[in-house]
C-alpha cells in the first residue's frame, strides 16, 4: 500500500496497535491505561474498541489508530499508514 492511499479505520484495529505501547485493562465498554504521552500517574488514557478511537483525559490527545501511530512514534500521517499497513 502507498502512502497516497487512504488506510480505513476498520483495516486499524487500534486496540491491537495501543497495547503495544499500554497495558491495557478493561473499563466497561472500554479499555484504559496510562497515557504515553505524559507522565501520568493514573490511568487517564481511555480506548473505545468499539468507535476505534483512544482519548487521554490527562493531556487531551485523542484520535484513531493513525493519530496515535503518528503521535508515539513520531512519524508523518503517510508514515503511520504505511507502519499500520505493514504490520497487517
Amino acid at each position: 500500500m502507498s502512502a497516497s492511499h487512504s488506510l480505513s479505520p476498520v483495516q486499524a484495529d487500534l486496540v491491537r496497535i495501543v497495547s503495544k505501547y499500554v497495558l491495557l485493562e478493561e473499563s466497561r465498554r472500554n479499555l484504559k491505561g496510562r497515557c504515553p504521552f505524559h507522565k501520568d500517574q493514573a490511568t487517564s488514557l481511555m480506548v473505545s474498541p468499539e468507535k476505534n478511537i483512544f482519548q487521554c483525559f490527562g493531556c487531551g490527545k485523542g484520535g484513531g489508530p493513525i493519530e496515535f501511530v503518528m503521535a508515539i512514534e513520531h512519524k508523518t500521517r503517510e508514515e503511520a499508514i504505511q507502519m499500520i499497513a505493514g504490520s497487517h
